[in-house]
């Protein structure tokens, strides 16, 4: 990699970390929840990952439904411990839940990324086996950069076409359904997002050429290859024109979703129900993904 990628990259992190005020990040009580942490597993190339496994204090015998949380951080940046109060709440709503990490860019690129969600996920499908879980019910929560993974990841397990392009093997995996909070859908736009880090999302190859087709999520596919979609954003979040443009594209198309918009009070921000599970709104968000799998059981 590059000085000149690097800086940028270096640059980035820190606005972001300023505009999202990471050091703000609230979590919640664990209380009635068992927490398995920092459990180490290896992805498909032998590279060392963590995951966290929060479950719920149930009457024995109950099968508990599952959701793999896939934390944000603009590909570049982030880890699982960002999302340990949204998974606190929603292990509180009675779900095992299980949030991966995955190897950040520079040092890899969007390729390796989706590899290492793949290899968490199968994972966890080992891991389940130790549970008292309904495999019927496993779903994907995700923000901001999270939900772009969580996008494309189950998009290959139903498109060839994807899985040739990315290089690696789909998840074993099955999800009924995905909550996408403040998704950073679109990474080539000529945006900051699109101008700065493409190039260092995708690099410059023979992957990259296979990849160019697929870059925008509305290719078909990906859209018609997903799971039905919880999506929200807020006039506040700095990436709502995503939310609102692919929430109108799986419209166009007849893809099942939902979207929330919460609105234009500016403390909700982005990505607030993950960085902020403790505001009253972002319960509401919280109660509303539970929903949302509950239909599609």
């Amino acid at each position: 990699m590059g000085l000149y990628e690097n800086t940028i990259i270096y640059l980035i992190k820190k606005k972001l970390a300023k505009e999202l005020k990471l050091d703000e990040v609230q979590v919640i009580s664990a209380d009635g929840l068992i927490e398995h942490r920092d459990i180490s597993y290896t992805n498909r190339a032998g590279k060392e990952l963590l995951m966290d496994i929060y479950e719920p204090i149930v009457d024995q015998g109950i099968e508990l439904p599952v959701i793999i949380n896939i934390h944000g951080g603009g590909l570049i940046d982030g880890n699982k411990n960002l999302s340990e109060g949204f998974c606190r709440q929603l292990a509180k709503r009675g779900y095992l839940v299980c949030s991966l990490e995955y190897r950040l860019i520079p040092d890899v690129r969007v390729y390796e990324q989706f590899d290492d969600v793949c290899a968490g996920m199968d994972c966890v499908g080992r891991k389940l086996v130790d549970f008292d879980v309904d495999f019927t019910r496993i779903y994907v929560a995700a923000e901001s950069a999270g939900a772009y993974l969580a996008t494309y990841v189950t998009a290959m397990s139903k498109s060839k076409v994807l899985q040739d392009a990315i290089g690696y093997q789909p998840t074993k995996m099955h999800f009924k359904a995905l909550g996408l909070i403040s998704g950073m859908f679109y990474t080539t736009r000529n945006d900051s997002t699109g101008r700065f880090l493409s190039r260092s999302f995708y690099g410059k190859d023979e992957r990259s050429k296979r990849m160019a087709e697929y870059t925008n999520p509305e290719h078909p596919e990906i859209i018609y290859n997903i799971p039905p979609c919880y999506l929200v954003t807020s006039k506040a979040d700095m990436l709502e024109r995503y939310t609102l443009d692919f929430a109108g594209e799986l419209g166009n198309k007849g893809v099942e979703h939902y979207l929330r918009h919460m609105g234009s009070d500016p403390k909700l921000f982005h990505a607030f129900p993950v960085l902020r599970p403790d505001f009253p709104e972002s319960e509401r968000v919280i109660d509303e993904i539970v929903a949302w799998f509950q239909q599609h059981t």
